[in-house]
């Protein structure tokens, strides 16, 4: 593997990572990968599905918890996360596009 060939390619994930295209830039790393091979790509990030009697949720997580030591601590970090990333998606377009699918 050249240097070269490193650079190209971490210029081209960048872009994709911007442009939301990674699917496409995956399929172009892995042609031949197929939906059969998709523990490859679970195991980039920890999964975790969430379920009340209301709601279920699958997250995938992201974020190296593994840093913080203290097991009490690394929950309420990842708790935090949660409320968070609520929050966040409270502000967006998204959640009011998600609710008009409630509409009649």
């Amino acid at each position: 593997m050249s240097a070269l060939w490193l650079q190209d390619t971490l210029q081209e994930l960048i872009k994709n990572l911007e442009e939301d295209n990674m699917d496409e830039f995956l399929d172009s790393l892995y042609p031949d990968l197929t939906l059969e091979d998709d523990d490859l790509l679970d195991s980039l990030y920890p999964e975790l599905t969430l379920e009340t009697d209301d709601i279920i949720m699958s997250i995938s997580v992201k974020k190296d918890y593994s840093q913080i030591e203290d097991l009490d601590m690394r929950k309420k970090e990842f708790i935090k996360d949660l409320h968070d990333f609520i929050n966040e998606f409270d502000e967006t377009p998204e959640s009011l596009e998600f609710m008009r699918y409630f509409d009649d």
